[in-house]
């Protein structure tokens, strides 16, 4: 008898060391929250689903990096908040994801992160090696800046999501051909990685961002098929696809060839439109139903609207008919 009462006190401290052990070993380690109200741990790993639990808050939730999919999100360029509750009142759009762009070498933007999960958003950082070379990078030139800027992401808390050097299988960026190889892209990318994970930044949700470009646009400026640049499943969580309707477009053609690239070496990853826009014009609510309709077809894990305005107007703003088509269809996302 003493024997069974025995080993039925110690089996759940037996279960309790087993369990985190196995939370030791794959990285789920408690993120230090310094300026953050408590955070319970150990800290999750990043999720496309909402599987919180009803009794977490929008803010938990972002935190956490748990939001339901299909999500809806935007991107901005200055004033989070008031661009956010803007943009909601107006196409009535739950917001799960805001974008924003910061250079490299550069400090994490902390406040413009914490604004976007205050709104139950996950931050998605653009962040732009512009004055950097990718060889420099993997030769561990800048290793003093990626350990700095790894140290503030861990110490912020929640979970971020990052991407380093987007469409890079275009020609319009340094990192990109015909000035950096894909090899040198991608050992740039994993070093990159690898530097976070040493410093213990396991609230980053990995996201690779090429663009749907795939063809010759004009003698010398030519893209690539995004599966050349793809750093492996170990170092992206998620994997995000740039691109635009502009008049006379639609999302197969746009979209389907890059999406084929993407799904012979990353089929496992969640895909999502990590920036498009349909371009003002007399067929845009078409266009619009039709990314809609490309996106379920193809079970695209969301959609961040670009709204800004470059080289189009792709800012919903003041366009009724495209807002009232976005708003009907959005309406479905959770």
């Amino acid at each position: 008898m003493w024997a069974k009462i025995i080993a039925a006190v110690a089996m759940p401290v037996v279960m309790a060391i087993a369990v985190g052990a196995l939370l030791v070993t794959t990285h789920h380690t408690k993120i230090p929250a310094l300026t953050l109200p408590p955070i319970p741990s150990p800290a999750p790993s990043p999720s496309h689903g909402d599987t919180a639990g009803p009794t977490l808050t929008a803010f938990e939730k972002a935190c956490r990096g748990k939001i339901p999919h299909p999500f809806a999100g935007i991107a901005v360029n200055n004033d989070i908040g008031q661009h956010v509750s803007d943009f909601q009142h107006m196409t009535g759009a739950h917001i799960r994801v805001v974008e924003f762009y910061n250079p490299f070498p550069g400090p994490f933007q902390d406040s413009e992160a914490m604004q976007a999960t205050k709104l139950g958003a996950l931050p998605l950082i653009q962040l732009n090696p512009r004055k950097i070379t990718m060889a420099g990078v993997v030769a561990g030139k800048y290793d003093a800046e990626i350990r700095s800027y790894a140290r503030t992401v861990r110490a912020f808390g929640c979970h971020v999501v990052l991407s380093f050097g987007h469409e890079m299988n275009g020609w319009w960026y340094p990192w990109g051909l015909p000035w950096t190889k894909p090899s040198v892209f991608i050992a740039a990318w994993r070093h990159f990685h690898d530097i976070f994970r040493a410093e213990g930044a396991f609230n980053v949700i990995w996201s690779w961002d090429p663009s749907h470009q795939y063809t010759e646009f004009k003698p010398g400026k030519a893209a690539s098929p995004a599966s050349d640049w793809y750093p492996g499943d170990r170092y992206v969580d998620w994997v995000g696809l740039d691109g635009y309707l502009n008049p006379r477009q639609n999302f197969k053609e746009v979209f389907t060839h890059q999406l084929a690239s993407i799904a012979s070496v990353a089929g496992s990853k969640p895909v999502y439109l990590a920036e498009t826009g349909v371009a003002p014009n007399i067929h845009e609510i078409r266009q619009i139903d039709d990314l809609f309709a490309g996106i379920n077809h193809h079970h695209i894990a969301g959609l961040i609207w670009f709204d800004q305005n470059a080289k189009q107007r792709w800012e919903l703003q003041g366009r009724r008919a495209a807002v009232a088509e976005y708003r009907k269809l959005v309406a479905s996302f959770p």
